[in-house]
């Protein structure tokens, strides 16, 4: 009885093994992630029509969007972080926006957005437009360590104060239900 029980534990040892190996994370490292472009826009909010409840009138505002497309070069990268820096009317706005479970491939997309009060304030109430964006800085990390950086215009992010809370994931937006199958899932914050 002693025998076939160390048998069967080392049986289930020896399969237990190759299970785990197969769970251990891929390394994220240099090169491994590969930022291929930065698209800024500006987009107007979302209509969208629902029944029930009390209707509201409202002005479609001016959001700027800020869609970062990039490659993954291993199997899958579990978490990976994006950092943004947005000079918008010579002041610098950060966000961050951590996607997770991101498989092997080209077209994988992350995006932020400013919003339009924020906007408003910033250009003193008149309409925005791609040319109060000055820059924006992306940097790709995994667990802290930079993967990949990119801008739209090459430079140093110049070291002024920044402005941080005024760039907002896709979750925090009502951009959220939308194009849902193009952007990569987001590790929830709260």
């Amino acid at each position: 009885m002693k025998t076939f029980l160390v048998s069967a534990a080392a049986l289930v040892a020896f399969l237990y093994q190759p299970a785990a190996q197969a769970q251990a994370p891929i390394p994220v490292v240099r090169g491994a992630v590969k930022i291929s472009k930065i698209t800024p826009a500006i987009v107007k909010t979302p209509d969208i029509q629902f029944t029930g409840g009390t209707q509201k009138r409202s002005k479609p505002g001016e959001w700027l969007e800020v869609e970062v497309e990039f490659e993954v070069k291993i199997e899958e990268a579990d978490e990976l972080t994006f950092d943004y820096t947005i000079a918008f009317e010579k002041k610098l706005f950060t966000g961050t926006v951590t996607c997770v479970n991101i498989p092997k491939g080209r077209e994988r997309y992350v995006v932020m957005y400013m919003a339009p009060r924020t906007l408003e304030k910033f250009t003193g109430g008149k309409t925005p437009t791609l040319a109060n964006v000055d820059n924006v800085w992306i940097e790709c990390k995994h667990q802290g360590a930079p993967i990949d950086e990119q801008a739209v215009k090459p430079g140093p992010i110049p070291p002024v104060a920044r402005n941080s809370g005024m760039v907002l994931n896709k979750n925090e937006t009502p951009f959220s239900p939308l194009f849902y199958d193009r952007y990569e899932a987001i590790k929830q914050t709260r």
